[in-house]
């Protein structure tokens, strides 16, 4: 194991090729540098970019989605397609934008799978998601949210545990890495699919979720 790094990483097999690991950075922007050249899973065989975090680096609001789209790939930004003019609107109603809080993914490249000859979006599977988490732990540790905010089942698994499950313990507060207050909610995508009478139903419980979100930034604790 490599010794006096914030992750213990696995050794590599003989003959492996070198790659870019996480590692105790000392800003984003350095841990960004590095995460650009990762290939610590599978998804860097069809991903475009490596979709890092973006935001204020001393956010007190730390998003955390499921992984980069078809657009966040192909532009190199989180929440950059139809998802993210959602999340762009959840933020307004917290009275803030994305150059005030943090946005990153569980995962940083895009899961997509071949479908009728293309590449079509998926959840990312539990390896992809292990092999990234010692970049959600960097940011998480450079950024020191006071509020983590997780989109989505595989957000909750990631940031919670794995035996998270979102019909029992959306809009609760758990304790995220850290012992940091983490609430997890619908992702923006979810409720792109939806219609009548569910959307409204689902949009209601977002807002309450938001509103838990807002006390609790409001409190400082």
């Amino acid at each position: 194991m490599v010794q006096g790094r914030l992750f213990d990483l696995p050794e590599r097999s003989a003959g492996e090729a070198a790659t870019a690991e996480p590692g105790s950075f000392a800003s984003l922007a350095e841990a960004r540098a590095a995460a650009l050249t990762c290939t610590r899973c599978g998804l860097a065989a069809t991903r475009q970019r490596v979709v890092f975090g973006e935001g204020a680096g001393e956010a007190r609001l730390m998003i955390v989605g499921e992984g980069p789209s078809e657009a966040d790939d192909s532009g190199g930004h989180p929440y950059s397609g139809p998802s993210g003019r959602l999340l762009d609107r959840w933020l307004a109603e917290l009275g803030l934008d994305r150059a005030s809080v943090w946005i990153t993914n569980v995962v940083r490249c895009r899961p997509a799978a071949w479908e009728a000859g293309r590449l079509v979006n998926r959840p990312p599977s539990a390896a992809e998601a292990a092999a990234c988490r010692p970049w959600l732990l960097q940011e998480i540790a450079l950024v020191r949210p006071a509020v983590i905010l997780g989109l989505g089942s595989s957000a909750g698994r990631a940031l919670v545990g794995k035996s998270f499950a979102l019909n029992r313990q959306r809009g609760q507060w758990l304790d995220g890495p850290d012992g940091r207050p983490t609430l997890i909610s619908f992702q923006p995508a979810y409720l792109l699919r939806l219609e009548e009478p569910l959307l409204s139903q689902v949009q209601a419980t977002v807002a309450a979720d938001l509103a838990a979100v807002a006390a609790r930034l409001a409190s400082g604790q």
